[in-house]
């Protein structure tokens, strides 16, 4: 059946007997390398100044096995995915516990006092942790996890590295890795650091030459044989290594006693109030460290994983594991490989190793008694070397220096300060050197000038000329991204450098046309630099014009002092060039002759007299009004028109019923003849924009001219050539400018 927690969750069916074997029989050689695991990490928790409160605080990383895996084993999207406790949860555990137990006991507590703020520090971390990933996935929000800088994250992971090397020297020596306590490492006894060394290099030296499932029992069963040899070569009794702590006391789950144990009155809540901020870093660290892991098994199994509802799972694990007393745990990426690798498939591998491992601390607690705690410390070390040697050697190769550097800052400022300030000190320099990369992108996608880039109008070819001659006079950009502090003024550098290089002419005015079609957005900082480009344009006699500004931007930029809104801001980037070049023609082309254009005047230029005359007899004159069409999509393409004055525009009809403009067709120019020469049907809509006159030059006229003044319809035809040979021409100068 479905759960309300996991609706996507398919309908679980019991397998066949022939498959619970071998799950069963992985999900217990998980359960034995997991309750290894959480010995290990307990001693690390409860060490130095703890290590007196390891049996009563052993139960809190034990049970965390059991309730985490059940959890895990039923609700992952994995189905061989084995939940407990994780080593980069536990080394931020490992400096959260030090920290309120110093606090505690500045504060004047007694031992109970001391082991009930732990206590309750690892069962607030587990709830809150919970409490944090359950909302995460439930609000499908996994992805919000990931927007961490991949330097931070291995920074952090480099910097857990660091806090495990630590806690094993503290594990080891009583005291915390420094300079001045490396001495402490000569006191210490060979059959407390022999041991230690051998499993620890034997993990290594075997790590690529021994399968997966093999590697754990060999390093630990190699240490364990080294430790219990010492012990008989050295005729130390087990209770003698018991008394020196050689061999764990394991206690039963029963030891919590959470009723008695966390009694209001006995926790230091002060202590736990001062450390807060740690509690979410354990919290996110966890979160990030799930999406890594499952993220992994998923590649590694070749399966589809579902992030929100790995998150949903981990969340209900921890607050149940919080409501038992129990540390943080998760999907763990080591031992469900191991699951994996051990031939498991199904979730009752999962539900063996939880299984396992309640029986074995509920029933046999004494078997816990037989793992030396110095195998565990070279275990501890290993995992520590291979994140070291990850994030600050193997990283070095993948990442660019200034990324890189950034790692082994993060991990000397975790060793000296702790997690918060490394992993807060990361994010802020992973954002500054973001904020230096982005800066450097260029914030301009595209420039132009009035050649390289011509608004939709179509213009007759001596007003085109006398554009293109006076193209210097127009300079534009098309920006892109992020407008920030770091982009806007190099932005005004790259107008002022190309105004100063284009000295002004006293025949023509100068126009700035900035395009933010491309813009993701502006910030601010912005307004000022744009006000700056307002009031460097004003000083020059420079009209600046902004194309396709946002609204809300346009505002912004408007409070701030910067660029108004009419008649230089357009909606898009033809209208503003459209608005441009009517202001030059308006300047550069001569005054026109008393009464109204006409089509010899427009054309005289082009055709010699007799041609203009031959030519003008042939044509159908036709007024238009404004808004009438001239042909529509579809019709036969029988003749040519001659706009001989006013405008036309070419659009195209989509079909959720709005039309897209194509391009517009202004005095002396001609339209229609694609579909003439190529007597194909008509390929869009053409209406008139105002009162427009246009000469009709039918198929059969053309024909009849061809036959009867062959050599006017050879100048007709050069006409032709040469407006679609400057259309060319405008096209080809429009795709050099975006290149």
């Amino acid at each position: 059946m479905k759960s309300a927690a996991y609706p996507d969750a398919p309908r679980v069916s019991l397998p066949p007997a022939a498959s619970l074997f071998p799950d069963v029989c992985a999900g217990l050689l998980s359960a034995l390398v997991a309750l290894c695991y959480s010995v290990g990490y307990s001693a690390m928790i409860f060490s130095g100044s703890l290590a007196g409160f390891l049996s009563a605080g052993m139960p809190a990383v034990l049970i965390c096995c059991v309730v985490a895996g059940l959890v895990i084993a039923c609700a992952s999207s994995l189905p061989f995915a084995i939940g407990g406790p994780d080593s980069n949860a536990v080394a931020i555990l490992v400096g959260l516990t030090t920290g309120i137990a110093g606090a505690a006991r500045a504060d004047g507590g007694s031992g109970a006092t001391v082991l009930a703020t732990v206590l309750a520090a690892l069962a607030l971390g587990s709830a809150l942790t919970g409490a944090i990933q359950y909302a995460l996935g439930a609000a499908r929000r996994s992805s919000a996890i990931q927007f961490l800088p991949f330097p931070v994250l291995g920074g952090f992971l480099g910097g857990t590295g660091y806090l495990l090397a630590s806690g094993s020297f503290r594990m080891l020596t009583g005291t915390g890795l420094h300079w001045d306590t490396l001495a402490a490492l000569a006191a210490v006894p060979w059959i407390e650091w022999l041991p230690a060394v051998v499993t620890c290099a034997t993990l290594l030296i075997l790590a690529r030459r021994v399968p997966s499932i093999a590697l754990l029992p060999a390093g630990l069963g190699t240490g364990a044989l080294v430790f219990f040899a010492g012990l008989h070569a050295g005729g130390m009794p087990l209770a003698a290594a018991h008394r020196l702590g050689l061999l764990f006391d394991a206690a039963p789950l029963g030891a919590l006693n959470l009723p008695e144990r966390l009694s209001p009155g006995l926790v230091d809540w002060r202590a736990l109030a001062v450390h807060l901020p740690e509690f979410v870093v354990l919290a996110v660290v966890a979160s990030i460290t799930i999406l890594l892991n499952v993220s992994s098994l998923g590649l590694a199994a070749g399966k589809d994983i579902d992030l929100d509802r790995e998150l949903r799972a981990a969340g209900i694990a921890n607050l149940l594991s919080a409501l038992s007393g129990g540390i943080v745990g998760y999907q763990s990426l080591s031992r469900s490989l191991l699951n994996l690798r051990a031939g498991a498939t199904g979730r009752a591998s999962g539900l063996a190793c939880a299984l396992g491992c309640l029986a074995a601390i509920a029933c046999a607690p004494a078997l816990i008694g037989w793992l030396p705690k110095p195998v565990l410390i070279g275990l501890q070390f290993y995992l520590a070397i291979g994140l070291l040697r990850e994030w600050l050697i193997a990283a070095y190769a993948k990442l660019s220096l200034s990324e890189y550097l950034l790692i082994p800052l993060i991990v000397v400022v975790i060793a000296v300060w702790g997690v918060v300030a490394g992993v807060g000190l990361g994010i802020v320099a992973a954002c500054v050197l973001f904020v230096l990369s982005y800066s450097r992108i260029s914030a301009v996608r595209s420039e132009f000038d009035g050649m390289s880039r011509h608004s939709n109008v179509e213009r007759s070819i001596d007003d085109l000329a006398l554009l293109n001659a006076s193209a210097d006079q127009v300079v534009g950009l098309c920006l892109q991204g992020f407008l920030f502090f770091g982009t806007a003024s190099s932005v005004l550098q790259r107008l002022r450098g190309r105004l100063a290089a284009r000295p002004p002419r006293a025949d023509a005015p100068r126009f700035v046309v900035v395009d933010f079609a491309q813009i993701d957005g502006l910030d601010a900082s912005t307004s000022l630099t744009f006000r700056r480009l307002r009031q460097y344009c004003e000083a020059n006699g420079i009209a600046l014009v902004l194309t396709a500004l946002p609204e809300p931007a346009g505002e912004m930029l408007a409070r701030a002092g910067g660029p108004d809104a009419a008649p230089r801001r357009f909606a898009d980037l033809d209208g503003g060039l459209e608005w441009v070049e009517e202001q030059l023609l308006a300047v550069l082309k001569p005054s026109p002759q008393p009464g109204e254009p006409n089509l010899r005047s427009v054309l005289h230029p082009h055709f010699s007299a007799a041609a203009l005359d031959d030519l003008d007899a042939r044509l159908e004159r036709r007024d238009l009004a404004a808004g009438e069409t001239l042909f529509r999509r579809g019709d036969p393409g029988d003749a040519v028109y001659l706009v001989e004055r006013g405008r036309v525009t070419v659009s195209l009809p989509l079909d959720d019923a709005r039309v897209l403009r194509l391009r517009s067709y202004g005095g002396g120019t001609i339209v229609g003849e694609m579909a003439l020469y190529t007597q194909q049907p008509r390929s869009a809509d053409v209406r008139a924009d105002c009162a427009t006159r246009v000469c009709r030059l039918s198929l059969d006229a053309l024909q009849r001219l061809e036959i009867e003044v062959p050599g006017t319809a050879r100048e007709f035809h050069r006409f032709v050539v040469r407006v679609l040979a400057s259309r060319l021409s405008a096209a080809n100068d429009a795709l050099r400018a975006l290149h």
